[in-house]
C-alpha cells in the first residue's frame, strides 16, 4: 500500500475518534473515553513519525543531487581542463561572454526600443500638431 494511501487512512481514523470522543463525551465511560483520546495521539504520533521520515528522504535526496551534480560537473571540467591558466582562462572567458551578452546586449536592446518609443512619440505629437493647424 502506498504510504499516502496509507496516511489517509490513519488521518481518517484519527478523524473519526475525536469524532466519536466529541459526540459520546457523556455517554462514554471515562476508561473508554481515555482510550480513545490514547488511540488517538498513537496515531498523531504515527503520523509526525512518517512526516518527519518523509523529510529526511527527500532532504536526503537533495543533497545527494547537489552533492553529484558539482562532482559530476568538475569531473568533466577537469578531464577538458588540464591547467590552472586554462581553467582560469574559461572562467574569465565565459564570465565576459555572460557580460556581453546579458548586460551589453540586453542595455543596447532597450536603449534602442527607447529610442524607437520616443521617435514614435515625437511623430505622433507632430502628426498632432499639424492636425490642429489644418483645422
Amino acid at each position: 500500500m502506498p504510504l499516502n494511501k496509507l496516511k489517509r487512512q490513519f488521518e481518517d481514523r484519527r478523524l473519526s475518534l475525536i469524532d466519536t470522543l466529541q459526540k459520546g463525551k457523556d455517554q462514554l465511560e471515562l476508561s473508554k473515553q481515555h482510550q480513545l483520546y490514547g488511540a488517538i495521539k498513537e496515531i498523531e504520533q504515527f503520523l509526525k513519525a512518517v512526516d518527519y521520515h518523509r523529510e529526511q528522504q527527500i532532504s536526503a535526496a537533495d543533497f545527494e543531487l547537489r552533492k553529484e551534480g558539482p562532482r559530476a560537473l568538475s569531473t568533466r571540467m577537469m578531464e577538458s581542463v588540464k591547467t590552472g591558466a586554462e581553467k582560469t582562462a574559461g572562467f574569465i572567458g565565459s564570465t565576459v561572454y555572460a557580460v556581453y551578452d546579458k548586460v551589453i546586449l540586453g542595455t543596447g536592446r532597450a536603449i534602442k526600443r527607447t529610442g524607437k518609443r520616443y521617435r514614435i512619440y515625437k511623430q505622433v505629437i507632430r502628426e498632432v500638431k499639424e492636425r490642429e493647424r489644418k483645422s
